[in-house]
């Protein structure tokens, strides 16, 4: 049987033992409890689906002939050729005027004044006169009589070169008509490449123009001035514009 001292040094030890353990426990970190949430696609990100590609071209006739025409002067000084110029081009504006080419569908496009030199072998480069050139855009609305508003700007000393460009004015129609295309040919992609990866296609997510907006390639062809424009009626056809669109679509897939 134990005394009463033993009994007494046997709680001694056992609350000393309880206050130790009661001190480590203070001094060492409470592990957190760590709650994964759940899997959440970020804002902004695109779901799953199939995104193709839809490109369209559209064949029409233009309906404007952009007529640019140049005049160049040559004199020993930079006043005297602009003076020169101006009087060569200021023929070339009347006689657009009397076509009825309007002011707001006539435009400078390039005006230079350049500085002509001599070189021989050994000597420095020699100033010997100036030469200017200015060149001017005419937009025709329609495409008839091309060549006769080209033989009329070049008669009795007025344009020396010249070159046309069919485009098309208003090219909205056409634009609508080859994106409605455009989307068309990627649902088509599209639902090739679902039947192929086994899964069902699913509607529209979006819709996006690539890359530059739809173009209209305009047909260009440069003239050199001869003395007369009259047969070019025939021998400038106006032919037809590509106006072509590019689309990205994405589907959804089930």
């Amino acid at each position: 049987m134990l005394t009463l001292f033993q009994k007494s040094l046997l709680g001694t030890i056992a609350l000393a033992g309880l206050l130790l353990a009661l001190v480590i426990a203070a001094k060492t970190p409470a592990q957190a409890t760590t709650i994964s949430p759940a899997v959440q696609v970020p804002i902004g990100l695109v779901p799953p689906g199939i995104v193709t590609t839809g490109d369209a071209t559209v064949r029409v006739k233009p309906d404007a002939a952009i007529v640019t025409v140049g005049a160049i002067a040559q004199s020993s000084t930079a006043a005297e050729t602009q003076a020169l110029l101006a009087e060569r081009v200021g023929r070339v504006l009347e006689r657009a005027k009397a076509l009825a080419i309007e002011d707001k569908d006539t435009k400078t496009v390039t005006y230079r004044i350049d500085p002509q030199y001599a070189y021989e072998q050994g000597k420095a480069p020699r100033l010997v006169g100036f030469q200017g050139n200015q060149q001017i855009a005419l937009t025709l609305h329609g495409t008839d009589g091309v060549g006769k508003t080209l033989d009329a700007l070049v008669q009795d000393d007025g344009a020396t070169t010249a070159s046309v460009a069919f485009t098309l004015l208003d090219s909205k129609a056409a634009q609508a008509s080859a994106r409605e295309q455009a989307i068309q040919d990627a649902r088509g992609k599209a639902e090739a490449m679902a039947k192929t990866a086994g899964v069902a296609l699913g509607k529209v997510v979006s819709v996006n123009d690539v890359g530059t907006p739809a173009t209209v390639d305009a047909f260009k062809m440069a003239i050199p001035a001869p003395s007369s424009f009259a047969a070019l009626t025939a021998q400038v056809p106006a032919g037809q514009l590509d106006v072509v669109v590019r689309v990205q679509v994405q589907f959804e897939i089930g």
